[in-house]
C-alpha cells in the first residue's frame, strides 16, 4: 500500500482551485450585463473592436465612426463616453454611427456569439489593427453609451 504524500496532494488541491477560479471569473464576466435602458440614460456596457474591412449590415462601407449593434439599433447614433478612475462616466469619446450588426462573444456557452445580439456590447470599428490596440489601451473593454433615436 502507497503512502499518501502531502504534497502530491497540495498540488493536485492548489490545480483544483486554480482551475475553479478561472472558471468562476470566466462565467463572472460573461454574466455581466446592462443595467439600465441605453435610450434613457448612458449605461455601462462592453465594448469590443474590430477591423474587417467591407459591407455593414446596413449597406454602407466601414469606416471610422461606425459601431456595430443590436439588429434594431441600426441607424441611431452612439453617444460613447470613457470610464472614470471610479467607474463612473468620464469624458465624451464621440458619436458613432450604428451602421452594422455582429455576434461577438459567446456568453451561454452554445458556441454562438451573442453579446451584441443580446445589446450587452458593441463593436467599435477602426481601420488597423494598431488602431485597434490603441483602443483598446486608451480606453479599455468597456464605456458608457447612450442610444439617440433621431435623425440629423
Amino acid at each position: 500500500m502507497k503512502k499518501f504524500n502531502i504534497k502530491h496532494g497540495l498540488a493536485i488541491f492548489t490545480i483544483i482551485l486554480f482551475l475553479f477560479i478561472i472558471l468562476f471569473s470566466i462565467k463572472t464576466m460573461a454574466l455581466e450585463s446592462v443595467n439600465g435602458d441605453p435610450f434613457e440614460e448612458p449605461v455601462k456596457m462592453r465594448c469590443t473592436v474590430y477591423t474587417t474591412t467591407g459591407t455593414t449590415a446596413s449597406g454602407k462601407q466601414t469606416r471610422s465612426g461606425i459601431v456595430a449593434g443590436r439588429r434594431d439599433w441600426l441607424g441611431k447614433v452612439a453617444a460613447l463616453y470613457e470610464i472614470d478612475e471610479y467607474g463612473n462616466i468620464g469624458d465624451f469619446i464621440g458619436y458613432y454611427e450604428i451602421l452594422d450588426t455582429g455576434a461577438g462573444i459567446d456568453t451561454d456557452g452554445d458556441g454562438i456569439g451573442d453579446i451584441i445580439i443580446n445589446g450587452q456590447s458593441v463593436d467599435v470599428w477602426q481601420p488597423s489593427e494598431e488602431d485597434a490596440r490603441q483602443w483598446v489601451l486608451n480606453y479599455g473593454d468597456y464605456l458608457y453609451i447612450k442610444i439617440i433615436d433621431g435623425k440629423g
